[in-house]
């Protein structure tokens, strides 16, 4: 009895020893994609890929996950209360969509001791679970991005050294580097996000965005047994890029560019108003209504949600949510529209002039709509003063 207990003791230890091979035989790496044509890839994704040597598994931890199907979704996400999650996924699984679409993936593969690499695959499995694997996005703050540099931190500790990445651009400059070819998404994040983004990044805040991550890795260091070593081991390119730019006529109509145009065609309409003396009031109700109601959108997103990008809109300046109201008096003939209209123009023009040295950059395509309503305020303060 005693020499089959001995047996059975010798081979759980055998099992064991063997299980805790199979458990330390990992490799980590981290996985760069490249952009993508739709709006939510075009600043490319991140993920982590753990491997067994011995080809038991290939797996992908996903932080980009998020259900589209989940109650009040378009709420949650304009109001900032969606939710993301990891997602875990066989590695050929997460290609598919790459394959697809033409875009590059990069793999970076961990220069990690054992325990190391079982801590950060232990806190990958246990963020995976049901309870564990849902986090508040934040475009700037918590995204599929910073996520992975937060678990290699966490993993690793002191050991791990973030390269000191030096950057002389705005977190708005990097956003704009990734939407050359999407001029209207680029408008409309510039008039959504406010001066959180006009702010300069420094080396790990820039980690927002997958291609930072990726570089700021190539140049980090690790410590093992007292050493400073490269914590990237082995960098290389698993899928080519092999998308083509698809243009299309609202890339090179841009919104400066239509704007501009719909200027030009409004002062002739507005010389034409002054020498017969007419008035179309339905132009300025329009641009007056649409102006106010994008105003009262900047206020709803500055101060009734939970984006931070969205706060302190400096585009409340000249989009004013009082320019509502004020459409409905474009023919008033008394003196408080008279002296709102002029008013109105007045803070426009500085909005105008002093733009360059304001704190926030302002998309090339406001300048023209700014034009439109100097020009049409000023022409509502002067007709009111004949009246």
């Amino acid at each position: 009895m005693r020499f089959l207990f001995t047996i059975l003791i010798s081979l759980l230890t055998i099992i064991g020893s063997y299980a805790q091979t199979d458990t330390n035989d990992l490799r980590i790496s981290i996985l760069t994609c490249g952009d993508g044509e739709q709006m939510y890839a075009s600043f490319g994704h991140c993920a982590i890929r753990v491997t067994s040597q011995g080809g038991k598994f290939d797996r992908v931890y996903n932080y980009g996950m998020f259900n589209y199907r989940q109650k009040s979704f378009y709420l949650k996400f304009v109001r900032g209360f969606l939710d993301y999650h990891v997602g875990v996924s066989d590695f050929p699984r997460f290609c598919v969509e790459y394959v697809r679409d033409g875009r590059e993936i990069r793999e970076q593969i961990l220069n990690l001791e054992v325990a190391q690499r079982q801590a950060l695959y232990d806190f990958l499995e246990w963020n995976a679970l049901e309870e564990n694997r849902y986090y508040r996005y934040n475009f700037l703050e918590d995204n599929c991005a910073t996520r992975i540099r937060d678990i290699i931190e966490r993993a690793c500790g002191s050991d791990v050294s973030l390269a000191q990445m030096q950057y002389d651009e705005s977190f708005r400059d990097m956003i704009h580097s990734h939407l050359t070819e999407m001029p209207w998404f680029r408008f409309g994040v510039d008039l959504l996000m406010g001066l959180p983004v006009d702010r300069k990044a420094d080396s790990r805040t820039a980690m927002f965005l997958p291609e930072h991550v990726f570089t700021t890795l190539e140049k980090s260091t690790i410590v093992h047994s007292g050493a400073s070593q490269p914590l990237v081991e082995e960098s290389r390119i698993l899928l080519a890029a092999s998308a083509e730019s698809k243009a299309d006529f609202w890339t090179y109509c841009s919104p400066s560019m239509l704007f501009w145009l719909l200027f030009a065609v409004l002062a002739l309409v507005t010389y034409y108003e002054i020498i017969k003396h007419r008035h179309h009031a339905w132009i300025d109700r329009v641009l007056l209504l649409v102006v106010g109601l994008f105003g009262l959108l900047f206020v709803v997103m500055w101060t009734l949600t939970e984006h931070t990008v969205t706060a302190g809109n400096l585009n409340i300046l000249w989009a004013l949510p009082t320019h509502i109201a004020a459409a409905f008096a474009v023919k008033s003939t008394k003196r408080f529209w008279k002296k709102y209209f002029l008013i109105a123009a007045a803070i426009t023009l500085a909005v105008l002039v002093l733009s360059p040295i304001l704190p926030q950059q302002f998309d090339v395509g406001n300048y023209p709509i700014m034009c439109m309503l100097i020009l049409r305020l000023a022409f509502l303060a002067k007709k009111n003063e004949k009246n």
